[in-house]
């Protein structure tokens, strides 16, 4: 058995098995197969895919979006479908596995499934690779007359854990966190923290507002709140942090510095303090964008 990418010459075969599904009554509302201009639209263009035995397609699987909204955009619901003949093969675990496989490669972080709860098999094939159950909805809708419960699984991408730290956690840890944000988006959990805490920096907030960044709701933390995190990344973005940060107990966390310039000790005039938390930032901005694509 191989699995390559779908394409629209496969419809057809891909159709035969869909419709075969729905014929049992437990795999979906759906009573009818849509054509092809419909079942284009209705599935994401990435992560399309079919299982093949002997020159034959025998299984697809797809994704499709829970939301259009953007913060949901890694985000999607999975759909797999294996002929008849060909279940109880195995194919289904290894064509499910590598639509979770190629989904994270391709950014999504959370899949999620619905499942008719009288369809044992397909539930335990979706907790064999990974998925829990998070929830039952009662009597969700009808097919043929009959109300169905649904089981709602889901499949979340491990993240990374990455705190970053300095002195205060104020300015310069502040403004890494929002970037890390950003570029690591769906790929890690991101936290800062200081070895005392300062407050926010309203140069901070300022500076990276002019960069269409909103840190106002961050808040200033003490490293000792996150006792038991399990760090896999731990950055720390001054030098005083560096020598001075009590241990942090991460055997498994990789260790990197960098002193970046603060700005909040700067003295001059507001043009002259605002260039110089303008370069901060961008020094941070270039570090981050670098972390990331070089570690995630």
């Amino acid at each position: 058995m191989i699995i390559i990418p779908f394409t629209k010459e496969r419809f057809e075969a891909v159709e035969v098995i869909y419709r075969e599904g729905l014929l049992t009554g437990i795999a979906s509302f759906e009573t009818r197969t849509p054509n092809w201009q419909q079942w284009n639209a209705k599935f994401l263009k990435p992560c399309r895919f079919v299982a093949v035995v002997d020159q034959q397609i025998v299984g697809w699987c797809a994704l499709s979006a829970v939301s259009s909204r953007e913060v949901y955009r890694g985000v999607a619901e999975s759909t797999i479908y294996v002929s008849r003949k060909f279940q109880q093969q195995g194919i289904g675990q290894k064509l499910l596995c590598h639509l979770i496989n190629e989904s994270e490669k391709a950014g999504f972080w959370t899949l999620q499934a619905s499942i008719f709860k009288v369809n044992i098999g397909s539930i335990i094939l979706h907790e064999r690779c990974g998925f829990k159950v998070v929830g039952v909805r009662e009597n969700i809708a009808q097919r043929d007359g009959i109300w169905h419960n649904t089981i709602l699984l889901e499949k979340r991408k491990k993240m990374k854990n990455i705190l970053v730290l300095c002195t205060g956690n104020s300015c310069r840890s502040q403004m890494a966190e929002g970037y890390l944000k950003k570029f690591a988006t769906g790929k890690a959990n991101i936290y800062s923290a200081g070895i005392e805490t300062h407050g926010l920096n309203p140069g901070a907030i300022a500076t990276m507002q002019k960069d269409g960044i909103d840190i106002t709701g961050h808040t200033s933390n003490h490293v000792d709140e996150y006792q038991g995190v399990s760090w896999d990344f731990i950055l720390t973005v001054c030098d005083h942090a560096y020598e001075n940060c009590p241990f942090i107990p991460a055997p498994n966390a990789l260790r990197l510095h960098h002193n970046f310039y603060d700005p909040s000790k700067f003295k001059g005039s507001a043009e002259e303090t605002e260039a110089a938390f303008a370069k901060a930032r961008d020094e941070i901005k270039e570090y981050c964008r670098n972390f990331i694509a070089t570690n995630l």
